[in-house]
């Protein structure tokens, strides 16, 4: 009789290696990484005060007073008739947003399995948290967006109808023709609206980089210089694939603002923060992830469960089934600016096709 029976069966490399690792790559988040940085920096918008009391916020309402820009008419003399202008204050709200993601794992799915635990694990985490960045990260662009100075509200003459630039739903648009040396006009476009502290902050969509990579290059050698834009750091660039770009007329989409603009907060549940366990096995927990640069809610509990279904083991009818559960409470801040005067401190531009 043949040996078929006992026949080696196929030949199964071990887990992990190295054949899926662009199905499991990561991605930039830009955007994500511009808020944290500003709302760290001693000339951002976010003050000591205001982070520590957002840590400790849990069910309250956060409120930052500010104040606005008031107009006093020069006089021409002294007067014993004077009536001054009132100062005008405000109070500001900060909204939270709260995003969850999670996952389950099964032991005993894995006690036979060419995966194991550790690296389905690893996997599942990886997953759950990629998926939270990428929305922070897009709501960081619609925050941006949401936020971007009017067109009328700028004061250069580079921009506007008729002009070098202009405007479309107030984003600059850049024809091709003007692109070389658009980065040299916009510290002159800033500059007309009292915005004289480089570098300035521009996050662009990723194609942005290879465009700027080129302007770079063309240095004091070549036909054409552009590069003497750069030199002088007025910029400092950062690129994701969540700045919303125009494809039918853009090339490129970007924001440019002063460091400290766009900045997120984050804030923990008093059980989370407290470690609380429940009768009922319930653990609640806080953790750090570089990735989204804040600490985490965490919950995990565990409960009996059938799950031959997924383990393929008519036996596993009764096995651990563990939860894991992780959440983020943020809210993204941008400066407080009234009106028209004085202007918003967030530009959008197109670098437009033609």
């Amino acid at each position: 009789m043949a040996m078929t029976a006992t026949a080696r069966q196929a030949a199964r490399i071990m887990y992990p290696n190295l054949f899926d690792q662009w199905e499991l790559r990561g991605t930039k988040y830009g955007l994500l990484d511009l808020a944290l940085a500003n709302a760290q920096m001693p000339q951002g918008i976010i003050s000591s005060d205001l982070m520590a009391k957002a840590a400790q916020s849990w069910g309250q309402v956060i409120e930052i007073p500010v104040m606005q820009a008031v107009s006093q008419a020069n006089g021409t003399g002294l007067t014993c008739t004077f009536s001054g202008t009132e100062s005008v204050s405000a109070l500001v709200n900060v909204t939270w947003v709260s995003i969850s993601n999670g996952f389950e794992m099964q032991p005993a799915k894995n006690f036979q399995n060419t995966i194991g635990y550790n690296a389905e694990f690893a996997r599942k985490y990886t997953d759950a948290v990629r998926a939270m960045a990428l929305a922070v990260d897009t709501a960081l662009d619609t925050a941006l967006t949401s936020n971007i100075t009017p067109g009328a509200d700028y004061n250069s003459s580079y921009v506007g109808v008729g002009n070098r630039y202009p405007f479309t739903a107030n984003v600059m648009g850049v024809d091709l023709a003007d692109r070389p040396n658009f980065y040299n006009d916009l510290t002159a476009i800033l500059a007309a609206d009292d915005l004289n502290m480089p570098p300035f902050d521009v996050v662009g969509s990723t194609n942005m980089r290879s465009i700027v990579k080129q302007l770079f290059a063309q240095g004091d050698a070549n036909d054409t210089n552009t590069a003497y834009q750069f030199r002088t750091g007025d910029f400092d660039f950062k690129f994701s694939n969540r700045v919303t770009l125009t494809p039918t007329t853009s090339d490129a989409t970007g924001f440019v603002m002063p460091k400290g603009s766009i900045n997120i907060l984050s804030r923990n549940s008093p059980d989370c923060m407290a470690g609380t366990t429940t009768t009922k096995g319930h653990v609640y927990g806080t953790m750090f992830e570089p990735i989204l640069g804040v600490d985490m809610d965490t919950l995990f509990y565990s409960d009996c469960a059938d799950i031959n279904a997924l383990s393929g083991n008519a036996a596993d009818v009764s096995a651990s089934n563990e939860v894991h559960q992780m959440a983020v409470h943020y809210a993204l801040l941008t400066p407080y600016i009234a009106g028209a005067t004085p202007s918003g401190v967030i530009r959008k531009f197109d670098l437009l096709k033609v």
